[in-house]
């Protein structure tokens, strides 16, 4: 599931780059060596949805998506909103409920042109006092 997911969503960062010489020019390498944190693998959309979120005002400690159903700070819910977590084994993005899409780094994916697996949702837990524009926050994480 994660390889079909990360295959749309690479196909379309470049199909839109294609119309722009520059930025074809620009991409990364492939065959360069990819660093890769300790806590999560690079591309299994955690590191995104947590900038998101507390970019937003809306913070959590740090969970790859593989650990992600475990986290107290998130509870399972069976008719999602925009702003819950769509959640696969090995990927998390943010769902868009006005056209049943998720979000992640490379753009916009409709969830039913996903195909195979059908994701779990989860919702932030928001305690009093808590939110977006609540204080100001700090988003960087540490690696150790």
């Amino acid at each position: 599931m994660r390889k079909i997911i990360v295959a749309i969503f690479t196909s379309a960062v470049i199909g839109a780059l294609l119309g722009t010489p520059a930025a074809v020019a620009s991409l990364p390498d492939p065959s360069a060596p990819v660093k890769v944190a300790a806590v999560s693998r690079p591309d299994d959309g955690s590191g995104y949805v947590w900038q998101v979120f507390c970019k937003s005002g809306l913070s959590y400690s740090f969970i790859p998506a593989s650990q992600f159903p475990l986290s107290p700070r998130f509870e399972e819910v069976q008719k999602p909103q925009t702003g819950d977590i769509a959640w696969w084994p090995e990927y998390v993005a943010i769902y868009v409920a006005q056209n049943a899409s998720v979000i992640s780094s490379a753009g916009y994916t409709r969830v039913a042109a996903l195909g195979g697996e059908q994701p779990r949702y989860f919702r932030m837990k928001v305690a009093p006092g808590e939110g977006p524009g609540a204080s100001a926050p700090s988003c960087d994480r540490s690696f150790l």
